[in-house]
């Protein structure tokens, strides 16, 4: 069963409610764990290690109590590190406005979210996603076919029956929808895709926390003034 490791602040119960209705239903399992406490208690870093190297993706929840803890903010981004090559998406309340500044020194989504029902409709569409049901039925068949043939090919058909599973995976990483807006940060170089709410067009990179404003129309933005979020005040290419 696919699953996703899910980093966030115990304090943020309603965001956290809020994303349990997302994945209820699915076939995608969340893993919340929680490191806040000094000291911690019931949970090992070995066991959020063992976890998040387990789970296809990690959905990082910040929010202003995360900025404000900085117990917390010290194990979002250890959990982030520990991630490796897992896809992280990062995660932002829209009424937070520009007063998050969490760095994550690496992800490959930004979104800046509501907790509206076509918001759980998105999210839900990402964590379906990432179900890899289909790939382990298909590998299962392919073990069928083999364990079903003649002794003398027995053989074959272990290897043809690798080939299914294979091809179930390929199959699987090729047909996964892609989400967002593909963007280059101009100051850090970094790489990812943006999820903005209809209308919205202001977002930042969480690498290097340099505020852009996208411009869908152009496939450009322009950067904002650090003390005020309204006037552009340069414009460069976001896209390549």
């Amino acid at each position: 069963m696919a699953q996703i490791f899910i980093s966030h602040s115990q304090r943020d119960r309603k965001i956290v409610d809020f994303f349990l209705r997302a994945f209820a239903g699915t076939k995608v399992k969340p893993i919340f764990q929680e490191l806040e406490k000094e000291p911690v208690l019931g949970v090992t870093e070995k066991e959020i290690t063992r976890n998040i190297e387990a789970s296809n993706a990690v959905f990082v929840l910040l929010s202003e109590q995360v900025q404000s803890l900085a117990h917390t903010g010290y194990w979002v981004a250890w959990e982030c590190g520990t991630a490796k090559n897992k896809d992280i998406w990062i995660f932002e309340p829209f009424e937070a406005g520009f007063r998050i500044r969490v760095v994550i020194p690496r992800f490959n989504h930004y979104v800046r979210f509501g907790q509206t029902e076509d918001w759980r409709r998105y999210l839900r569409s990402v964590i379906d996603s990432y179900d890899n049901s289909h790939v382990l039925t298909t590998l299962s068949a392919g073990a069928g076919i083999g364990a079903a043939l003649d002794e003398e090919d027995r053989g074959r058909g272990a290897a043809n029956g690798l080939l299914v599973g294979i091809g179930g995976l390929l199959v699987h990483s090729i047909t996964r929808p892609s989400f967002g807006y593909p963007v280059q940060c101009l100051k850090c170089h970094s790489n990812f895709n943006v999820h903005l709410p209809d209308g919205v067009l202001e977002f930042r990179c969480a690498n290097c926390n340099a505020d852009w404003i996208l411009d869908a129309q152009r496939h450009a933005a322009g950067i904002f003034q650090t003390n005020n979020h309204n006037r552009p005040n340069q414009s460069a290419s976001l896209f390549s």
